[in-house]
């Protein structure tokens, strides 16, 4: 009966593991850039990219009034899409890379 036990607390802990080290969604993080550049790659904890994208948007506001806000808007919204995939692809490995360097801590 221990063995029993013992073996479902391991494939629960397996489990709780892989689901810890599964990145994050890139349809999600693609949606939240669509609505506002960086709230993607914010999603994924590329705070760097999200502060420069946040930047750029409000650039944007102030570049509407000289009539070449739009066509900015457009590039930056689109790589804003792009750079939030790529975040989400990457999460995965920083958690990986993450966990890696706690266990030899550890060790």
């Amino acid at each position: 009966m221990t063995s029993f036990e013992d073996e479902k607390r391991r494939i629960v802990q397996e489990a709780k593991i892989r689901d810890d080290l599964k990145g994050k969604d890139p349809g999600v993080a693609i949606l939240l850039s669509f609505f506002l550049p960086g709230l993607g790659d914010l999603y994924c904890g590329s705070w760097v990219k999200a502060i420069i994208f946040f930047i750029l948007d409000i650039l944007n506001l102030f570049l509407v009034f000289f009539g070449v806000g739009v066509i900015f808007h457009g590039i930056v919204w689109f790589f804003g899409l792009i750079s939030a995939s790529l975040s989400a692809k990457k999460s995965a490995s920083r958690k990986i890379q993450r966990l890696g360097r706690s266990l030899s801590e550890q060790s």
